[in-house]
């Protein structure tokens, strides 16, 4: 190789690593560590059950804590419908379902999406940032375990966080018996001073 084509071919390599350099010599500024770890997914088939389980994270409440909601996009690839019958975090919390949870066959079921059914846990032993063991189980293909991150829910999670119903107030009011014996406590005070009244009065 002539001089000439070696010097090109040197020019090329490092033409080629510049933007790699560049990269790793940006700081904690680098675009690259602004991008956000993706979402846990999975996939479970097992006869006429195809499913893709995407986009799978735990919400907690804004604070981060409990309860939480499961959330996972499920598309049926399969050729008949499925049905989410369990999910349980750590393999001790049980999540509550708020309704039938169906994944019809050619379609998809955002599980704990805006207006969707919802999967909650009362409790959860991790924090935001950390890794939660969440295992799946459907009516048809089974269970699978997948690890997936917990969020608080804030920001663009604010809308898959769980509803905390409020505290009922409560108005404490007299039984009615104690009203009734008030009252004739009362009235039976107001005629003794009555009858005392007139007596005075009557006496010359």
């Amino acid at each position: 190789m002539s001089r000439s084509l070696r010097r090109g071919a040197v020019a090329a390599v490092i033409l080629a690593t510049a933007p790699i350099l560049a990269a790793c010599s940006a700081g904690s500024n680098a675009a690259t560590l602004q991008v956000k770890p993706n979402t846990a997914a999975t996939s479970i088939v097992k006869g006429d059950s195809a499913l893709k389980l995407n986009g799978i994270v735990v919400v907690t409440d804004a604070t981060g804590n409990a309860p939480a909601n499961v959330v996972v996009n499920i598309a049926n690839n399969g050729s008949a419908d499925d049905t989410l019958t369990g999910v349980s975090v750590d393999g001790s919390s049980q999540a509550t379902l708020s309704g039938t949870a169906t994944v019809p066959t050619g379609g998809s079921l955002l599980l704990s999406g805006p207006g969707q059914v919802a999967a909650t846990v009362p409790t959860l032993n991790e924090k935001p940032g950390q890794n939660a063991t969440i295992t799946f189980t459907f009516a048809n293909a089974g269970s699978v375990t997948v690890q997936a991150l917990v969020n608080a829910g804030t920001g663009e999670y604010t809308s898959y966080a769980p509803t905390v119903a409020p505290t009922p107030t409560v108005t404490v009011s007299a039984p009615a018996t104690a009203k009734a014996t008030a009252t004739a406590k009362a009235k039976g005070t107001a005629n003794a001073s009555t009858s005392a009244s007139a007596s005075a009065t009557s006496t010359p």
